[in-house]
């Protein structure tokens, strides 16, 4: 029964949802999580009770061993399992290339995380601080009330050879601001050196920066923004800290308008690393946040250099996903239904199975390997496969086990956005 069910859900989606690996419709603000302005969920049926299943505690064995990477699997396994992370393995490594996670204020159990398992990351960068100018060839970094020096010392004597690399935004950049740097060598070397200076005066906390420039310039002179981007990368290179060297990452989003591969060889030389925001899959809504072939063929125009042994690029991993409700009835038979869209984060994620873990049913989608959660209608005469009232598409073990795989295939790292969006046993395939 169940399997004819989960069949029903499968051809209703295929049928529905056009998920094609092809670029699509959508296209949502990289990492924009947590921030989407959606449509309201539709008021909620009678619901069922709360999930009577209690969450496991920390194990003595991981995920892995457990057997909990799998392709079926249903609501009552992730809610007495996702916090059951290996508590005797937070120092042991399962991907061995670099690792680098985000974390965000607005989900504060990235910090928890990041000092649960600090050994398995070799950069962490706190989403911090932002770049602005102040006037002529003035430029100010804000953001250092949300610095937490206590956290980084924990982290530091957690594992000594983490790299603390805030990532720093550039905002609020009016037309007039980004004319005056790009026509002024002046004001491209005020720029580099407010980043050197804010390095300087806390380099005993960090050591170096995730920048994200690209989105916000956007249709500007490619050659100028990448000089501009060198030309920070120099001087933060020039700061001596006892032979440590500074380093410098550049996010990159997956778009070739923004950045393709001659952009990407004009500044390999340059940087230090790239973090590729493999997610927010752009297609026609409801679909995935990042279908595995995507994700391969936008990271092959990123490989590196047949004679480089440093791995300088990330693959990023989503621990977020997007919940799809319906927004009402199409109005005619081929009218395409219409549904709301919301980020949604692990702890919501963990909220929505225990109030409707009976009517809810997760499907694996071999063609782009991810998980689907549903919520099905009842078939009626009318409608003999009604469409889901709610779809979400929200990371698996599975699903991020099989990126992990491709990253090691590719022999780049990983870049998870963010920490604290996650459940806590993700971090046992770390």
């Amino acid at each position: 029964m169940t399997s004819s069910i989960s069949f029903v859900i499968f051809f209703c989606l295929i049928c529905s949802i056009e998920t094609t690996i092809g670029p699509g419709s959508r296209k949502v603000p990289a990492r924009a999580a947590e921030k989407v302005v959606s449509t309201p969920s539709p008021a909620a049926q009678s619901l069922p009770p709360t999930a009577p299943f209690e969450a496991f505690p920390p194990a003595k064995t991981n995920a892995l061993q457990r057997r909990l990477v799998e392709e079926n699997i249903n609501p009552q396994i992730i809610l007495e399992t996702h916090e059951s992370y290996c508590a005797t393995c937070t120092e042991t490594r399962e991907f061995n290339n670099p690792s680098l996670v985000y974390v965000t204020p607005w989900n504060s159990h990235g910090y928890d995380i990041a000092k649960m398992f600090t050994k398995k990351f070799d950069y962490i960068a706190p989403v911090w601080l932002s770049v602005k100018r102040a006037g002529f060839e003035k430029y100010i970094i804000e953001g250092t009330q949300d610095i937490d020096k206590k956290w980084i010392e924990t982290l530091k004597e957690n594992n000594p050879k983490i790299r603390i690399v805030p990532r720093v935004i550039f905002e609020k950049f009016s037309v007039d601001d980004i004319h005056a740097l790009f026509e002024s060598e002046d004001e491209k070397q005020q720029l580099a050196t407010t980043f050197a200076k804010f390095l300087i005066e806390h380099k005993d906390l960090f050591d170096g920066y995730v920048i994200e420039i690209l989105m916000q310039f956007r249709g500007t002179s490619k050659p100028t923004l990448n000089h501009i981007i060198s030309h920070i990368a120099e001087h933060i290179h020039e700061i001596n800290d006892n032979d440590k060297k500074k380093e410098i990452i550049l996010a990159i989003p997956p778009y070739d308008e923004i950045f393709d591969k001659n952009d990407f060889e004009m500044l390999y030389e340059h940087l230090d690393g790239f973090s590729v925001m493999t997610y927010d899959f752009p297609n026609r809504e409801p679909g995935p946040v990042a279908p595995l072939e995507w994700v391969e063929s936008t990271m092959e125009k990123f490989s590196k250099p047949e004679n480089e042994g440093r791995i300088k690029v990330f693959l990023g991993l989503n621990f977020y996903g997007y919940r799809y409700d319906r927004a009402g009835s199409a109005v005619k038979k081929d009218q395409q239904q219409q549904y709301g869209m919301k980020p949604i984060v692990g702890r919501d994620y963990i909220d929505f199975l225990k109030k409707n873990y009976a009517t809810s049913a997760i499907i694996y989608d071999p063609r782009v390997r991810e998980h689907i959660t549903v919520i099905q209608v009842r078939p009626t005469k009318q409608q003999q496969h009604p469409l889901p009232e709610t779809i979400i598409f929200y990371p698996s073990l599975k699903s991020i086990y099989e990126r992990l795989e491709l990253a090691t295939k590719l022999n780049v790292g990983i870049a998870i956005w963010d920490g604290g969006q996650g459940l806590d046993y993700f971090y046992d395939l770390l």
